[in-house]
């Protein structure tokens, strides 16, 4: 049986999917978001996981858009249940595609249970 991809889409809730879906909801249907990798990420005291997207317009883009979306991004806030965007970053931008990496950390207070 074929899995609907707009349904599967809709019910994952890992914070890759939910990064994705964010920055989707910010360009609307002007752009594809594509989670591209992700790779678990550790420090003494945290962990997470390191995000790769592409974020491409469809024909000609507005260079304003995705100007627009770069600025944004690093300073928006992300709500993803467990977790949070301690850095995301615009790594190459051109006039129809950005690339974006970001890193989700284990909420320590969300998940500590009392």
């Amino acid at each position: 049986m074929p899995v609907d991809p707009v349904r599967l889409k809709s019910c994952r809730t890992d914070p890759g999917s939910s990064l994705a879906n964010q920055i989707e909801a910010l360009v609307g249907d002007r752009a594809i978001v594509t989670l591209q990798r992700e790779r678990l990420w550790a420090s003494i005291t945290f962990a997470g996981t390191r995000h790769s997207l592409s974020v491409e317009w469809a024909g000609v883009a507005d260079l304003a858009a995705v100007e627009n979306l770069a600025n944004a991004l690093p300073v928006h806030e992300f709500a993803i249940p467990g977790y949070f965007i301690a850095d995301i970053l615009v790594t190459e931008q051109s006039a129809a595609r950005l690339l974006v990496e970001a890193l989700s950390i284990v909420d320590p207070v969300e998940n500590n249970p009392k």
